[in-house]
This record gives C-alpha cells, structure tokens and sequence, in this order.
C-alpha cells in the first residue's frame, strides 16, 4: 500500500530530507488546523458560559416577575391598600434620611481630601524652598570664593610680570607655582558654581507629588462624623417610633408589615410623608455634629492601626448624648441609613 504524496513528503522530512516547498505548505496547513482547533475550543468554551449566564438571568428575571405578580394581587386588594401605602411611605423616609447621610459624607471627604491635598502641597513647597535656599547659599559662596580667586590670580599675574631679573627667579617660580595652583582652584569653584546653578534649575523644576490620598486620622474623623450625622437623623426620626419602622420597612416584606388598622396606617404614612419633607429641607447643625463626633471618638476602638471604621462594640449605649430621652441604638450594628455606604475606607 502506498502512501499518498503528502504523507510520503513528510516522512521524507521526519528522515532528514530536504524538504521542499509542498512539504512547508503541508506543515503549515497542520499548524493552522492546530491553532484553528484551540479558537474553536475556546468559542465552545464562551458560548456554554455565556449560555449559563443566561439560564441565570432568566431564572432572575422569572422570579421577578413572579414577585411583581405577586405584588400586584396583593396590591389589588383593597384592604391592604392603606398598609402598602404606609410601608412604601416608610421606605421612602429611610431613603430620603440614607441620601442624605451618604451626601454629608461625600462632602466631608471631598473638604478633607482638600485639606490634606493644600497641607501636602504647602510642605512640598516649604521643603522646596528650604532646600533651594541652601543650595543658593552655597552657590553665593562659590561665586565669591571663584571672584576672589580671580582677583588673586590676576594680582599674582601682575606681580609676576613686574618680577624681572635674575635675582627675582625664585620669586618668579614661586609666584608661577602659585599661579598653577590657584587655576585648579578656580576652575574646580568654577564647576562647583556652575552644578550648584544645575542643581537650582533642577530642585526648581521639581514637579509636586502625587496626592496618596486622604490620611488614617483623615478617613477616621470622617467616619466619626458620619456616625455622629446618622445619630442626628435617628435622634430627628425617633419620635413617634419612626426611624424603627422605617428600618423595618428595609428588613419586612410588605406582606409582613403591619400598623393597624386603616386610620393607623393613614396616620403613619401621613407622619412618614412629613418627617420625609423635613429631612429634605433640614439644616445642618455643624456644632451638634461636632459635639456628638467628639464623643464618639472619646470610645471608639478600631481592630488595628490601619482601620478606619471603628467596632461597632466601642460605640457603648452607655456613651450615649447626655440628657437624652431615649437610648440610641448602635447605627453601625443596625446599619442605620445604609450607613457603610457613607464611610469611607
């Protein structure tokens, strides 16, 4: 049985022969089936992953929509009609009282990242300017040691010239010594001067550092103030039960809820509606902020050096404000207002 040419030219090749051109474009032909195998693997590959995805977001979508159906019967009767309204109203406050939270913390950082930013920029330039005016001292220096060098060459040089006659030969190689020695100190204060000008340029020319970002005592007095800004909101919400209800309303389905009977829930969503509108138009109280910030970082204890949003076990119920109606519960523990969205890391 004989072998086909191709096979024949490759065995040819395998032997130690010469191959020729048709053996080459035999060869390559294997390498691109080889590599065209691996694509098509790998597009296999994608495709059952990309299929899986979408078994995935299906399944999602599914059970959303059931939920939505689900929502829609029970929203359709119509004695839970004034419960769903109350429940919805609530979740909207603890929106309302989150959006504002995370906007106080976006703010302080971008006042400390500021901070941080002018002092790093202020210690750049003092080092800078500390340094280029001890470069600038000396650079004085070499300048008048080079002049005065200059005047006593050329004074030499004069004395030199006036020294004629055979008994003024030692004073003339003296003074000729001198002058070759005074040149090399002239030429090395002259380098001297010129790399300490260099030197200036450069130190001059420095660009500012790059901003790290905000510092671990920086990021820590945001938090600080974002915990004590959360503990403002409760304080304005606890009245009435209305920052419990509304955290409760981000833990409950409305299926779950319950707050009376009609009037009750009309009641509710009604005093929810309010506290909502005067969240939105509230006024910062910078001092009482500050006030509470300070005593929570009187407690606050944080896991180690590096960390910047401290154990929610050092924010003690026993450190609550002074005089304060009713306790205050841990706004980190409970995450009140969505509060890890605030903090910064």
């Amino acid at each position: 049985m004989r072998l086909p040419d191709s096979l024949r030219r490759l065995a040819y090749r395998l032997g130690g022969r010469e191959p020729t051109i048709e053996d080459e474009r035999l060869l390559e032909l294997f390498r691109n089936r080889a590599e065209l195998k691996k694509e098509l693997h790998a597009l296999d590959d994608e495709r059952h992953r990309l299929l899986d995805r979408l078994k995935l977001q299906e399944g999602a979508t599914m059970r959303v929509e059931e939920q939505l159906a689900t929502l829609e019967a029970y929203l359709g009767r119509p004695e839970e009609g004034h419960k769903s309204l109350a429940y919805f109203q609530l979740k909207a406050l603890w929106r309302v009282a989150s959006r504002r939270l995370e906007q106080f913390g976006a703010e302080l950082t971008r006042q400390q990242k500021d901070r941080e930013r002018k002092a790093q920029l202020a210690e750049f330039e003092r080092q800078k300017h500390a340094r280029m005016a001890q470069v600038e001292r000396e650079l004085v220096e070499a300048r008048v040691l080079a002049d005065q060098l200059q005047a006593e060459q050329k004074l030499a040089a004069q004395q030199l010239q006036q020294s004629r006659g055979f008994w003024n030969y030692f004073r003339r190689r003296r003074l000729a010594e001198a002058i070759t020695a005074r040149g090399s100190s002239i030429t090395a204060s002259s380098a001297q001067a010129t790399d300490l000008d260099d030197q200036m340029q450069v130190i001059a020319a420095e660009p500012a550092p790059l901003f790290d970002g905000i510092s671990v005592d920086g990021r820590r007095a945001i938090n600080f103030a974002v915990i004590a800004y959360a503990e403002l909101l409760h304080d304005r919400l606890s009245p009435g039960g209305l920052a419990e209800l509304a955290r409760q309303s981000m833990l409950k389905r409305v299926y779950d809820a319950s707050y009376g009977d009609e009037a009750d829930c009309i009641a509710l969503a009604q005093r929810a509606a309010r506290a909502a509108a005067e969240l939105e138009r509230m006024e910062d109280d910078l001092a009482d902020i500050k006030s509470r910030a300070d005593r929570i970082r009187r407690t606050a204890a944080f896991k180690s050096s590096t960390e910047v949003v401290p154990m929610h076990e050092s924010l003690a119920q026993a450190d609550a404000p002074a005089g304060a109606r009713r306790p205050v519960p841990n706004l980190l523990l409970d995450e009140y207002w969505d509060i890890f969205r605030a903090l910064v890391r």
